[in-house]
């Protein structure tokens, strides 16, 4: 079985990275209420992914070993 290169963006770590500079960009004072709101929206979408990601896994595993 070839290994196939694996995009980093579907990484925890990545999405944790994402959801620290979203909620620091929602939090910082300096920028617009708009770039805040977008930003702390992203914070939470980046939340959920992560709190997702071990469900997809597990279902991923399931359906593999289901194939053998």
């Amino acid at each position: 079985m070839a290994a196939e290169k694996q995009s980093y963006r579907g990484t925890t770590r990545y999405v944790a990275f994402l959801g620290i500079v979203a909620f620091w960009a929602a939090a910082s004072s300096g920028n617009e209420p708009y770039v805040r709101v977008l930003a702390g929206i992203s914070a939470a979408a980046a939340a959920l992914h992560l709190g997702f990601l071990p469900l997809m896994r597990r279902r991923h595993r399931r359906s593999a070993a289901a194939e053998l």
